[in-house]
């Protein structure tokens, strides 16, 4: 009798032996991680401006983010930053791949304050400024005609024109676009999205939100709050705003870098891309007094 137990705990053990590698087996196998090598990164000043700074990865090809160590984060292969401040700064770059990530991290030496950084006509526009309070929120301006529409891209002779469809007053209520608040900050760039739990997207890109149902054509979708996200501006043929991270301004289309068409102390008129390309979205915010 025990002679047969001990066969019959044998056979046991060598079932779930095998079971284990066939598991085992079975699994996919996971990518090989990446080097240090495609985490090094190299680093210049801008043309225009010594204390903006341009980054390049080594490897485009992969996952890149970055902390550029001055409350700022950024991704991609190629992007820039600003250091109005003169400092030493302790930038990395995180590559990411489906085996794993690998860091490095570079000492970025800035010799001298600009201070025309700071007191940037775009930047006081946006966030009030030093001499202000230091942040400025803007809204959807839901009741001026064009405040939201769309055009083709790239443009037509008639240029930065929604020309497709422009928003008469309040043409979208309800969806959850108007609601939305949007509050920069001059210190350490930073960027607030209030969304008041949801948000307006195209009907495109609903699936990437759960839950969201059909409004006037496109989608409400459940979003929270972005909060401590970072804006960037970049000035060169054209003026760009970027948000960081899943942040986003206005209508949803999968872009989060906008081109700047008008900003005075009051008004703020952006134009971006759809994420199947073809299409330019408008909107117009207004300062919140």
């Amino acid at each position: 009798m025990q002679k047969k137990r001990n066969s019959l705990a044998f056979l046991f053990f060598s079932f779930l032996i095998i079971g284990l590698f066939s598991c085992k087996k079975e699994n996919p196998q996971l990518g090989e991680a990446p080097l240090l090598t495609d985490a090094s990164f190299t680093f210049a000043p801008s043309d225009t401006n010594e204390n903006v700074i341009l980054f390049t990865a080594n490897n485009p090809n992969i996952i890149n983010m970055w902390d550029f160590d001055n409350g700022l984060q950024g991704e991609g292969a190629e992007v820039s930053s600003i250091y109005p401040n003169a400092g030493t700064y302790n930038v990395s770059l995180s590559v990411f791949n489906s085996g794993g990530s690998k860091t490095t991290t570079q000492e970025l030496v800035i010799e001298q304050t600009d201070p025309g950084l700071l007191n940037n006509p775009i930047y006081t526009m946006l966030t009030g400024g030093v001499d202000g309070p230091g942040f400025k929120t803007w809204y959807i301006d839901s009741l001026s005609e064009g405040h939201f529409g769309v055009g083709p891209d790239p443009i037509s002779p008639l240029g930065y024109v929604p020309e497709y469809w422009s928003a008469p007053p309040n043409a979208k209520p309800g969806v959850g676009m108007y609601d939305d608040r949007f509050t920069f900050y001059l210190n350490e760039y930073k960027f607030d999205m209030v969304t008041n739990g949801d948000v307006y997207v195209h009907n495109t890109i609903e699936s990437q939100y759960p839950g969201g149902f059909e409004n006037l054509g496109d989608f409400t979708v459940p979003y929270e709050n972005r909060l401590n996200m970072s804006w960037s501006i970049t000035e060169e043929a054209d003026t760009m705003l970027t948000v960081s991270g899943d942040s986003f301004i206005g209508f949803g289309s999968g872009f989060n870098t906008y081109k700047i068409l008008e900003l005075t102390d009051t008004s703020l008129y952006l134009v971006y891309g759809h994420h199947e390309g073809g299409l330019l979205w408008y909107v117009r915010l207004k300062a919140q007094p």
